[in-house]
């Protein structure tokens, strides 16, 4: 993602949310605080900035993905200049509402995209917002926080799958915690406790996940060509060196 000045509160605009996104069987006041939450994105869509304005507190605090705190102030001016075909998120759904007294957290996933030239940016995200009852009956956004799914969008290469047998076998990434690699239906697995992935082939001896991480594994051979172990790349450049022991 690009930094706070030209991109932090693109990360708030949204699509209207039909009815089947909405969670089933929710209070009144749980409605109540979704409803607001939903009128507030068609404001930010409508580029209403008066009744968007309305919906959120003066000290409201905004975090995006990269960590970066904003204001409501830097919010609305963000806003008012950025067209809404650049950036915009589409799909809201799997809503979660919870109450907690005069406080209302709602968390949900959905979809953002930001244009650059004819590419469309797509990351997946998930979203808690946290909402105040004033005395008055309405519901005010007091904080936002945003987080990306780590959804990866590389494609696979073209690889001869014979030579995943040579990858079986258990990599230990420290005591307790063990890999275990396996071919099935002619794909390379991995199963970490509970957790089973696909093993997806980035070129040589280097693989990735689709969901739930963005690094990449690249297994190490010896002399001879027997996988001893592998490397286990996250995205921000530090590593995990694995050894096979079975």
């Amino acid at each position: 993602m690009l930094r706070f000045n030209c991109m932090l509160f693109a990360f708030f605009i949204f699509a209207n949310a039909d009815s089947a996104t909405r969670p089933p069987n929710l209070s009144a006041t749980e409605q109540e605080v979704l409803n607001a939450s939903l009128a507030r994105r068609d404001a930010s869509n409508r580029r209403d900035m008066a009744a968007l304005a309305g919906y959120i507190a003066e000290d409201c605090l905004f975090s995006d993905d990269d960590g970066v705190v904003g204001t409501k102030a830097q919010y609305l001016e963000a806003m008012r200049k950025l067209p809404i075909e650049f950036d915009h998120s589409t799909n809201p759904r799997e809503f979660v509402v919870r109450l907690h007294g005069h406080t209302a957290v709602i968390n949900f996933r959905t979809t953002a995209h930001e244009l650059f030239g004819d590419t469309d940016i797509i990351s997946e995200q998930r979203r808690t917002e946290t909402w105040l009852k004033q005395d008055s009956g309405s519901w005010l956004l007091i904080a936002i926080q945003v987080n990306n799914i780590p959804v990866n969008f590389r494609r696979p290469v073209d690889v001869d799958h014979k030579t995943y047998k040579d990858y079986v076998g258990q990599y230990q990434w420290r005591l307790g915690t063990t890999d275990s690699v396996s071919v099935k239906d002619g794909k390379l697995w991995s199963q970490m406790d509970k957790d089973v992935d696909e093993y997806f082939p980035a070129g040589g001896d280097t693989f990735f996940i689709k969901e739930g991480d963005l690094g990449s594994v690249t297994f190490s051979r010896d002399a001879e060509g027997q996988v001893t172990g592998y490397t286990y790349r996250r995205v921000d450049g530090q590593e995990i060196h694995a050894k096979k022991v079975k």
